[in-house]
């Protein structure tokens, strides 16, 4: 447990906050409190993996209800429901002392019955990265909720914002930063032919189809669709529990999105992409390409954002009208980006005047040869 507090103006907020080390925006989170003087207290939460891959957290939740006692937090706050036991305690234990349950969903909410409402009591407060999900926890029960977009750590992000030297190696035409999630899939596929014995052979095309489906139209509700091609396939089946089914419904969107992002990248090889994350990238389109790992927590992302003349967002499905933390991000650290177009871009920024966007394949590729041949157009975009 560790606790900030800097003695100042009691009006500051008391934030109790349930920490995983491995969130990107709990990290922030966590750095932002502390850099801005609020009082602070964070429960590490002990995350680990079974031999199965599954994640498991460990919180002492004594020690929670210990702190929330005698720190008297104005309000407990979650990334994700990250660190609530499925006994539904820490929740009510907050709702009996009316302590406001905070939950901030920075991925799409998933509920699995067998796991309980977590999240309950009246007193729980959701925010959602995304407005399009405020449906799906209204329907949870949730009585209060509100949308909150993604954005960045501006103290973080400006103490990157110019590189100390030119690393030649950062110096692109083009490139994306960004993840595959190829073992996320692959621990979903492994878990869901585990767990769901009787899955029926041609569930495989009935999953294949929907991904194409999925795809063509991301705010179709994925279940639905899984229903329909397995109509059309003439596939009778049934989900044995809820954690297949929220597990085949992760696979059905982080497959959909490896699809894409792999699609856009193999049509930009010609303009000399380069592609910073995981190695996968290097077997998947050759390791002319690829150029290594990157820390989001060092100035190296600075360093690719900086140096590059044009920087790419190639956004997850799971995003359907908000957008991610690079848009931002990369603005900071000086750096010149084109972003799949969604929705709410246009309540965030001015289009064409401080962002760029893509609608499709064939539209980036017409704005990509345009500002590399227009860099004076692109150092307009602040």
């Amino acid at each position: 447990m560790q606790t900030t507090n800097h003695h100042l103006d009691s009006a500051k907020p008391r934030i109790l906050l349930l920490f995983n080390p491995q969130g990107i925006v709990d990290k922030d989170v966590y750095l932002s409190a502390a850099h801005n003087a609020f009082h602070l207290q964070a429960h590490e939460i002990k995350v680990a993996r079974t031999p199965e891959g599954h994640t498991v957290e460990r919180l002492d939740l004594f020690q929670v209800a210990k702190g929330i006692l005698e720190f008297q937090p104005d309000f407990v706050l979650t990334i994700n429901g990250a660190g609530l036991d499925n006994e539904r305690l820490l929740s009510y234990f907050c709702a009996s002392l009316e302590i406001p349950l905070v939950i901030w969903y920075v991925d799409e909410p998933f509920l699995i019955p067998e796991w309980g409402q977590r999240f309950s009591p009246p007193t729980t407060i959701a925010f959602t990265f995304d407005r399009f999900y405020e449906t799906k926890l209204r329907n949870w029960g949730l009585k209060w909720i509100f949308t909150l977009p993604l954005g960045t750590n501006v103290e973080r992000m400006l103490g990157y914002a110019t590189p100390k030297r030119r690393d030649s190696r950062f110096v692109n035409q083009i490139s994306f930063v960004g993840s595959l999630e190829y073992p996320k899939i692959q621990y979903l596929l492994k878990n869901i032919t585990t767990m769901w014995e009787t899955i029926p052979p041609a569930m495989t095309d009935v999953l294949d189809k929907a991904i194409v489906e999925y795809q063509s139209d991301p705010k179709v509700d994925p279940e639905e669709v899984i229903v329909a091609c397995a109509q059309k396939l003439g596939v009778q089946y049934a989900f044995p529990n809820g954690i297949v089914k929220q597990m085949i419904l992760s696979f059905i969107d982080r497959e959909a999105s490896f699809r894409l992002r792999q699609r856009i990248v193999e049509d930009l090889k010609p303009y000399g992409i380069a592609l910073y994350g995981e190695p996968l990238w290097k077997n998947i389109v050759g390791p002319k390409w690829y150029k290594g790992a990157i820390d989001y927590y060092s100035g190296r992302i600075a360093e690719v954002y900086n140096l590059t003349k044009i920087n790419l967002n190639i956004s997850k499905y799971q995003l359907k009208t908000t957008i991610n933390q690079r848009t931002f991000d990369c603005a900071l650290c000086g750096g010149f980006l084109i972003t799949d177009f969604k929705e709410e871009i246009e309540a965030l920024f001015q289009i064409g005047k401080s962002i760029v966007v893509f609608h499709d394949v064939e539209d980036l590729k017409a704005k990509i040869t345009f500002y590399l041949e227009n860099q004076n157009k692109a150092d307009d975009i602040p």
